[in-house]
């Protein structure tokens, strides 16, 4: 299904973050829905794209809250990620992993869902 990594670079006032990431879609009863179990962010819409765009904008916000307030580390391993803080380095759960752990995603992979390996770029 891809592989997902997060990278975070350090520059003056910005940080840039670099994050690939497994998208899980699907609709039902006409609404369309966007993923990402790794985070444990969704997003919906009328559409895909505005599925994409609104899982896009819950991306934008957890990556700026999580920096401003210090916790990003922190909520990665909430979410089961590895975590070397001294190195500054995360490895995301596996597929498995998060199926166990995680029963809303185990629930939406008996769903007709298709899937998109996605990096995106973030400036906070």
């Amino acid at each position: 299904m891809g592989s997902i990594n997060f990278q975070a670079k350090v520059g003056n006032s910005n940080v840039e973050v670099t994050v690939g990431l497994t998208l899980y879609r699907w609709d039902e009863d006409g609404v369309y829905y966007v993923y990402s179990p790794a985070l444990d962010l969704y997003g919906y819409g009328n559409t895909p794209v505005d599925a994409t765009n609104s899982w896009e904008i819950t991306f934008e916000e957890f990556i700026k809250y999580t920096h401003n307030k210090g916790t990003i580390f922190d909520e990665l391993e909430k979410l089961g990620w590895t975590v070397n803080r001294k190195k500054k380095r995360v490895r995301a759960p596996e597929v498995e992993e998060m199926e166990n752990n995680n029963l809303d995603f185990k629930n939406i992979l008996k769903k007709s869902i298709v899937t998109e390996d996605k990096r995106l770029p973030i400036l906070v």
